[in-house]
């Protein structure tokens, strides 16, 4: 999924589930339950070393992003002012992460 903050910004939001890989170079392997999404800067995509997701800027649980007051933005890192992720292109990922959320839940009933 590509999201576009209101100052033009696009993140390529990936999703992590249990068994995929991720990190630096993909040489990690995530082992829980609980999905990850992770945003990368889509402007850096395929520039010097990034790879085709662009540049990695942050990575939240399913769970944490599912409890996220929906209307409310998100600040993506602190230390870049154009990482931030306003409220209406947060939406879908806020969606998604429901969804899963759900399903998660659910399988554990």
């Amino acid at each position: 999924m590509i999201i576009t903050n209101t100052n033009g910004r696009s993140f390529f939001v990936r999703t992590v589930l249990k068994g995929d890989k991720y990190g630096l170079d993909d040489r990690l392997t995530h082992d829980r339950d609980d999905p990850m999404i992770e945003f990368y800067d889509a402007q850096y995509a395929n520039v010097r070393s990034f790879g085709p997701r662009g540049q990695f800027v942050s990575r939240y649980y399913v769970s944490t992003l599912a409890k996220h007051p929906t209307g409310a933005g998100l600040c993506l890192d602190g230390g870049v002012p154009e990482w931030s992720v306003d409220a209406a292109a947060l939406a879908p990922v806020l969606r998604l992460c429901a969804g899963f959320a759900e399903l998660v839940k659910l399988g554990k009933d």
